[in-house]
C-alpha cells in the first residue's frame, strides 16, 4: 500500500509539472490549454508505432516509442494529449489521444463535442497515418486556413507514392524533385492512377516537422505549393535520414 501510495504521489506530480510546463511554454498568442482530470483508464495503442513525448505536443522530446496494441494507464487529459503511464516499459510521458483507444469507449462518444465537419474529416483520415505526417498536414492546413484557403486533405494513393519519394531518396541518397527509380512526382501520380488539373511537390531534409515547415515557408516556391487555392488533396512521406534527420516530401493535386 505505501509503495503505491509514492507511486500515485510521484504521478500527481509528474503530470502536474509536465502540463503546467506545457502550459506556461506556449506562445503568448494562444489559450493555454485547459488540463482534464480522468480516471484511471486502460488504453490500447493503435498507431503501428507511437511517440511517447515529455509533454503534449510534436515539439517536445521523444522519450520512448510505442508498439501497436501496448497497454496504457491514462492519468491526466490536455486537449488532445494524455498523460500516461506505459505498463511495459514504466515510463510516463504525453502521447497524441487520436493514436490511444481508451477502454470503452464508442467511435459516438468519441465524436461527442466535435463538430460535424471535424468528425467527417476523421471518419476518411487513412488509418496508418503517421504522427509526423498528421503534425505535417495540420501546419499546411493551419498556413492555409491564415491565408483564407480551404483546407488539403489527405489522398490516399498520393500518401503511398509521397512515402515511397522520401523512402527512394533516403535509401539511394539523393536530394531531388527527379528520382533515378520513378521519374519526376507527375510520372509517379500518372504511373498509379493518379488523375489531376495540376500538382506540384515540396520536399525537404530537416532534424524536425516544423523546421522543415519553416523553411518552406521562408521559400517562395514552397510556400506558393502549400498555399495553392487549385490544390485540395496531399500526400505526406516522412521517413528518417541519416544526412538530414527526416527527409520529408509533399505531393499535392488539384482535381
Amino acid at each position: 500500500m505505501k509503495r503505491k501510495l509514492i507511486f500515485l504521489v510521484v504521478v500527481t506530480f509528474f503530470v502536474t509539472t509536465l502540463f503546467t510546463f506545457a502550459a506556461f511554454g506556449s506562445t503568448p498568442a494562444k489559450a493555454a490549454l485547459a488540463i482534464e482530470k480522468v480516471s484511471t483508464t486502460d488504453a490500447t495503442v493503435t498507431a503501428d508505432k507511437l511517440n511517447i513525448r515529455q509533454g503534449p505536443s510534436v515539439s517536445f522530446p521523444v522519450l520512448r516509442v510505442l508498439e501497436k496494441g501496448q497497454a496504457l494507464k491514462v492519468l491526466s487529459k490536455v486537449g488532445n494529449w494524455y498523460a500516461v503511464y506505459d505498463l511495459k516499459n514504466g515510463f510516463i510521458g504525453a502521447v497524441d489521444g487520436r493514436y490511444i483507444n481508451l477502454a470503452g469507449e464508442s467511435q459516438a462518444s468519441a465524436n461527442v463535442g466535435k463538430t460535424a465537419e471535424q468528425a467527417a474529416a476523421e471518419a476518411v483520415l487513412p488509418s496508418d497515418v503517421s504522427e509526423d505526417e498528421q503534425a505535417l498536414l495540420e501546419l499546411v492546413n493551419k498556413a492555409r486556413k491564415d491565408a483564407k484557403v480551404e483546407a488539403v486533405a489527405f489522398d490516399k494513393k498520393l500518401l503511398t507514392i509521397a512515402r515511397q519519394k522520401a523512402k527512394d531518396m533516403a535509401e539511394n541518397n539523393y536530394f531531388s524533385h527527379e528520382s533515378p527509380t520513378f521519374g519526376s512526382p507527375f510520372d509517379m501520380m500518372r504511373q498509379n492512377g493518379i488523375t489531376f488539373k495540376t500538382a506540384g511537390e515540396n520536399i525537404a531534409g530537416n532534424q524536425t516537422v516544423e523546421g522543415a515547415f519553416k523553411a518552406w515557408m521562408k521559400s517562395d516556391g514552397h510556400k506558393k505549393n502549400i498555399l495553392n487555392s487549385g490544390f485540395n488533396f496531399v500526400g505526406i512521406g516522412i521517413v528518417s535520414s541519416d544526412t538530414y534527420g527526416k527527409i520529408l516530401v509533399q505531393q499535392f493535386i488539384g482535381r
